[in-house]
């Protein structure tokens, strides 16, 4: 009903798209080019505007799959053309070099649609996951364990994969429909008019106030889950006799860095740690050692507990685990000798939550004059 014979109908000039739809199309656009380029290309130090960017794919998603059933005619999902046969039929039509005219959403078109929305819904779930699981942050940090964080982040990579082909084949269809086919579908998303058509239902000026109000209303939901939910659930008990003691020399580095059995070598040692005497009274040795052994790597879900802390290394240096030189190959030798960073132990130098153990790519800002 929706299919348009072409010379058949009388010109009308129909507002086919309402203006939230239109909305909602754009700001995707923009906010999915964000998150694709601070997730392939930038460092890691962009993981917080890609996390933004993931919040607001949440407020357009969730805004979209309302709409889906409060919106006008043809943003309304029971009108999308899903039928086998209309898919068939519409892809016979394009082997043969022709496409007819939809008012809405052509068959192939409406599939595309349903197949992003999808896809995007699952990217922000599992993004939200390894925001919670792997760098204790956002609103699910509180029930995300790392194993599940570690493996939704390789759900997430394998869904940003299938997007971009996805968007690549949507951009391309409307690019062949617009160009070859002259069905104005880029226009008409600008302007919500399509020329020559009989559009079934009107689109009302209550739509847009309708659907500006359920966007303000998302946003704001949104906003206070997640802030209501934020706050760190792993940083270990204080202990101003650690911190006094070993803080006098470098930071007095979180307990989830070592593994108990290296706390005990490292105490056992202190007449030599590491070329210093750092000898403590047997009283203070004992307090911060049963400090760390309580407080040790196994006893905490984070990525630097598990990356780092709980591995076992030789020298009973952090640094030379695989994934901390893994994560500062790209550091010329010099940046460590840095007048604001000095050494490589030197974690809060760069990390501003080292102190807490989170050691979150988000919160990473290089002294000035560092460059990678």
């Amino acid at each position: 009903m929706a299919l348009i014979e072409q010379n058949k109908m009388p010109k009308e000039d129909a507002v086919i798209w309402d203006f939230p739809l239109r909305f909602f199309h754009w700001a995707m656009v923009g906010v999915v080019a964000i998150a694709a380029l601070t997730g392939y290309l930038f460092e890691g130090w962009w993981l917080n505007i890609h996390v933004y960017a993931g919040y607001a794919l949440l407020c357009l998603l969730l805004f979209r799959l309302v709409w889906g059933f409060m919106g006008s005619y043809y943003s309304r999902f029971h009108h999308f053309p899903l039928a086998r046969g209309e898919v068939v039929a519409h892809i016979k039509s394009l082997l043969k070099g022709r496409s007819k005219e939809y008012v809405g959403h052509n068959p192939v078109g409406a599939w595309m649609i349903v197949i992003l929305l999808s896809t995007l819904v699952l990217l922000v779930l599992s993004g939200l996951f390894v925001w919670g699981g792997q760098e204790n942050s956002g609103p699910l940090a509180s029930v995300a364990s790392y194993g599940i964080g570690k493996a939704s982040e390789e759900v997430h990579e394998v869904l940003a994969g299938l997007l971009m082909a996805a968007i690549a084949f949507h951009v391309g269809g409307v690019l062949v429909e617009n160009f070859i086919f002259k069905h104005p579908l880029i226009k008409a998303m600008i302007t919500g008019r399509k020329e020559g058509v009989i559009a079934q239902g009107q689109v009302r000026v209550a739509h847009s106030v309708l659907g500006i109000g359920l966007f303000v209303a998302i946003v704001c939901g949104v906003a206070f889950w997640v802030n209501a939910a934020q706050g760190p659930r792993f940083i270990g008990a204080q202990n101003a006799t650690y911190t006094q003691e070993c803080g006098d020399c470098h930071l007095a580095y979180h307990p989830s860095m070592r593994t108990g059995d290296s706390w005990q070598k490292m105490l056992l040692s202190l007449e030599n740690h590491y070329g210093e005497d750092a000898s403590l009274t047997p009283k203070k040795r004992a307090e911060i050692l049963a400090y760390l052994q309580e407080n040790n790597a196994t006893t905490f879900d984070t990525k630097v507990a598990h990356k780092i802390g709980q591995v076992e290394t030789a020298s009973l240096r952090m640094t030379d685990t695989r994934y901390w030189q893994k994560k500062h190959d790209d550091f010329k030798p010099a940046t460590f000798t840095h007048a604001e960073i000095g050494s490589k132990v030197n974690c809060n130098a760069c990390h501003q939550d080292a102190a807490d153990g989170r050691f979150s790519e988000s919160a990473i800002k290089l002294p000035k004059g560092v460059k990678k």
